[in-house]
């Protein structure tokens, strides 16, 4: 999350010289920088008035939970962040609560059997990488493909190794490798610790969408925007680590309204595209699936990217707009 490039825990961009492959007419190298120039000073404006604001916000000291019931069936909610530094202690008496509760453990998206690696790397296959010998670089202006050069440098990548990837591909990649050499893990992030939990004491899984729902709509983003996706992760990842930090710390203190500042609203996401793709159509997917689960019996903890809990469009705000009584922040 630079906080745009974190965002997969998901990146966004904002629009630069646009799709290089379909110009007719390129612009000057001058006319370029001034371009990116104030495309990135409105993006750090706009970042440090939602940065400001979150700071100002507080929240309970705690990861927020919700929880929504009637007489037999329990519902936790609770935001995860995907990536974390191991020595984090984010766990509260009322999460450790609601795992030990839960007979079912409901995730975005199976990303652990043997049956989701077959199915996402069918995926990449066919949607992020480049068929017939295309090259990331030919969508891409001079501008363009040095700042995703400097990107690259800083993670110890080749050009090379990014070529045969689409746009957004490139970009999920540059910022998890970004977060990796920053010291966060994936094993650490919240998902993976209560799937080993989970799997240890019987518990059952279930998810609200499949690999191709939960990355198809990125993948499927028209080629300019997926530039821009990518652009705007590799000009901020120097401050990726930073910005991941402070986006942890709203959400280990339970500030749901900061957080909406900094990930759940267009504008920060650099893009209504963008924005749609990956938080408002998933949210609007996910909160009658929810729902539904008060149809069984039984106690379920749903634990899902905790962007998508905050700000006007959550899946907590959809789902008290059904009627339903969702305790919580």
């Amino acid at each position: 999350m630079q906080i745009r490039g974190l965002a997969l825990s998901l990146i966004l961009g904002l629009s630069l010289t646009g799709l290089a492959a379909c110009r007719e007419e390129t612009p000057d190298a001058a006319s370029i920088a001034a371009q990116a120039a104030d495309a990135r000073a409105e993006m750090e404006a706009a970042t440090d008035a939602a940065v400001a604001a979150a700071k100002a916000s507080h929240g309970i000291g705690e990861p927020a939970l919700w929880v929504l019931k009637d007489e037999d069936t329990t519902i936790y909610v609770m935001g995860t962040v995907h990536l974390l530094r191991p020595e984090l202690d984010w766990r509260s008496d009322a999460i450790n609560q609601a795992v030990n509760a839960a007979d079912t453990l409901v995730f975005e998206a199976d990303v652990s059997s043997p049956e989701a690696g077959a199915e996402m790397m069918k995926f990449v296959r066919e949607e992020g990488l480049f068929a017939n010998g295309g090259q990331l670089t030919n969508l891409l202006s001079d501008a363009e493909t040095v700042e995703l050069q400097a990107a690259l440098d800083y993670v110890g990548l080749p050009l090379g190794a990014v070529q045969n990837m689409r746009p957004w591909f490139a970009a999920v990649n540059l910022s998890v490798m970004q977060m990796t050499k920053d010291g966060f893990d994936p094993t650490a992030g919240v998902e993976q610790v209560l799937m080993a939990e989970g799997a240890a004491q019987g518990k059952s899984f279930a998810y609200l969408e499949t690999v191709d729902d939960q990355l198809g709509r990125l993948a499927r983003l028209p080629d300019d925007v997926q530039v821009e996706f990518l652009i705007s992760s590799a000009e901020s990842i120097e401050d990726g680590a930073e910005m991941l930090d402070m986006l942890v710390e709203e959400w280990t203190d339970g500030d749901v309204n900061g957080l909406g500042l900094l990930m759940a609203n267009p504008e920060m996401m650099g893009s209504e595209e963008v924005y749609d793709a990956l938080l408002k159509t998933r949210n609007e997917t996910w909160a009658p699936k929810i729902a539904a689960m008060l149809d069984t019996p039984g106690t379920r903890l749903v634990a899902v990217g905790s962007a998508h809990l905050a700000g006007d469009d959550s899946v907590i705000t959809l789902l008290r707009a059904q009627g339903l009584d969702v305790a919580g922040p």
